[in-house]
């Protein structure tokens, strides 16, 4: 009598049979074997004669090659292994196109958007052509020796190249691909149910070396996680950041079914949609034809975990006045609160909206704002410093502190700062959301970028403090951003370092918020990103009265700018006298 095989060899070889096929989106092929007849010999020998050095050009005779062989008719076992000889070029290609799209401002240039569309298809090529090898072999059966592996393979591979179209159209705040999210969920499910999702994969090419075992599991959780962080409210890159971060994570994620189970207030998603995961709120209707809850709590904790590390790292270099370089430790923590906050899932909105056409001025920047708010005074604080304790100044040394202060001006003088027109579509107290589509790509917009704004057919100009809280962008160089609101106003001052962080630097433009003016009803200053931190004791120049203050705690940080609450302390004690003082 023979012995029964083992349950999981029995589980990876019949249990997909009674699994449902996964709905993908592929082409209409003949069912004859196409002429030419292509081979891995013959593959490898046209990729071996292709202008590598020239990146475009072999991208487009690849998609070109890929599209024939997406749209003609193979074995499963034979496609694998075409598919598999064109991956290393592939990485190749995008990997090039993906650094040269990430580089460029937003929006595109045309050259930029034509290297992302060539990305894309790239990536939905190979997308599709292991999509066609799970449904040829999902449809097929009984399989073959060492089938269940091709399809295990084909389901990680696809699923990767689609999560890569995601992430490349989040960096550049494109729409998301059409049927990359249906598709996603479709293979994860399948393999789910055919147990193969926890299954690790041999993958030569992977998107960044970890330490853990690549599975369909790890790729489609790590796509949930980046969606639920809001990729379209990042900050440059920082989808890509936290791409590869949440590689070590993913498998805390948890799915459960949400059948009969209250979703509002939860993260949620319809395995059966084409659309990402989402905070389901009071104020949406949500209803699921095959939904689930993210349970990400286990997630959080490890975020939380990382947060405290960095964290106390940080709190130890800002007892130490003798630290303070650790810039990418600081950016690192910045980052990660915005992860945090991000996850905090609360997307009620605090005020009523109120629809809108009228014409908007914008600058945007720290520096644009401050000279538009000052009404384009010239910035000139060294010597509004000079002028301020001239009485202090020994008399034989004035003319050298003089032309020490005029060299530092100059260096703020010659700067010419635009705004660029916008239509608000609505508004509200807390924001607004404004478009463009006339001469977009000269506008260089970033999430996180300090603006100020005003309508200017309403005089005298009033202009609004406020950061881009979100961006989304298009192939026709359209686009839309919404507008956090700061302060109904500021005012503009410069700010030097005396003590802490940013000690030793000279004067930069920043924005003075008086608590009556402010949003949050906090008396705050805003300043470049990154110069100074928490502790740190700064000279606040009015052109006409110098104060010194402590920043005691951060209250929004972005990839451009800081905004510090403070306090007003004594002038500091410096470590050594001015060199042009009494």
């Amino acid at each position: 009598m023979p012995e029964p095989k083992p349950t999981s060899e029995f589980d990876s070889t019949t249990m997909h049979y009674s699994v449902p096929t996964p709905i993908l989106n592929l082409p209409i092929q003949a069912n004859r074997r196409p002429k030419p007849y292509i081979r891995t010999k013959k593959l490898k020998r046209w990729i071996n004669d292709l202008p590598t050095a020239d990146c475009q050009r072999t991208a487009t005779q690849f998609i070109k090659q890929l599209g024939e062989l997406n749209n003609a008719h193979y074995p499963p076992q034979d496609r694998a292994c075409l598919m598999d000889n064109l991956r290393p070029l592939a990485q190749q290609l995008i990997n090039t196109l993906s650094q040269h799209v990430r580089k460029s401002h937003i929006p595109l240039n045309s050259r930029a958007l034509e290297r992302n569309q060539l990305l894309q298809n790239i990536l939905s090529g190979m997308a599709m052509g292991y999509k066609l090898v799970v449904n040829q072999l999902a449809i097929s059966r009984p399989h073959r020796e060492h089938d269940d592996m091709l399809l295990r393979e084909a389901l990680y591979f696809s699923s990767q190249y689609l999560a890569r179209q995601l992430l490349e159209a989040y960096l550049v705040y494109m729409p998301e691909p059409k049927n990359c999210w249906l598709e996603l969920h479709q293979l994860f499910q399948y393999a789910t149910e055919t147990a193969m999702a926890t299954l690790p994969v041999d993958d030569p090419f992977p998107d960044i070396s970890i330490p853990i075992a690549n599975t369909i599991s790890l790729i489609y959780k790590r796509i949930v996680l980046l969606s639920l962080a809001e990729p379209y409210h990042l900050m440059k890159n920082e989808a890509r950041e936290f791409y590869y971060l949440l590689s070590a994570w993913s498998n805390n994620c948890e799915l459960l079914p949400s059948s009969n189970m209250p979703c509002v207030g939860e993260f949620s998603l319809d395995a059966n949609a084409d659309n990402p995961p989402r905070f389901v709120s009071s104020e949406i209707e949500w209803v699921a034809k095959k939904g689930y809850l993210l349970d990400i709590s286990e997630v959080q904790k490890r975020l939380d975990t990382q947060l405290q590390r960095v964290l106390r790292a940080n709190f130890l270099e800002l007892e130490d006045d003798a630290n303070h370089s650790l810039m990418q430790q600081r950016c690192q923590r910045d980052m990660l609160l915005r992860l945090a906050d991000a996850w905090q899932g609360n997307l009620t909105r605090n005020g009523t909206r109120h629809s809108s056409d009228e014409n908007i001025e914008m600058a945007t920047g720290l520096n644009a704002g401050h000279h538009y708010i000052s009404l384009g005074r010239e910035f000139s604080p060294e010597q509004d410093e000079l002028r301020i304790i001239s009485d202090k100044i020994e008399p034989t040394t004035y003319a050298s502190a003089y032309h020490s202060a005029l060299q530092k001006d100059r260096l703020h003088h010659n700067h010419v700062y635009k705004t660029n027109p916008w239509w608000q579509r609505n508004f509200s107290r807390n924001g607004a959301a404004l478009n463009c589509s006339v001469n977009c790509p000269r506008l260089h917009t970033a999430v996180g970028e300090l603006v100020a704004y005003c309508e200017p057919e309403k005089l005298p100009l009033r202009w609004k403090v406020g950061a881009i809280r979100w961006l989304h962008s298009s192939l026709d160089n359209h686009l839309d951003l919404g507008i956090m609101n700061i302060a109904d106003s500021a005012v503009p001052v410069a700010s030097k370092a005396m003590a802490g962080c940013g000690e030793g630097t000279d004067y930069f433009r920043s924005l003075l918020i008086p608590k009556q003016i402010s949003l949050q009803q906090r008396r705050c200053l805003i300043v470049p990103a990154h110069v100074y931190d928490i502790n740190s004791v700064l000279m606040i120049n009015l052109r006409n009265k110098i104060f010194y203050l402590k920043l005691v705690r951060l209250l929004l940080c972005t990839q451009s700018f800081h905004q510090f609450e403070f306090e007003i302390v004594r002038k500091p004690v410096v470590s050594g006298e001015d060199l042009f003082t009494l």
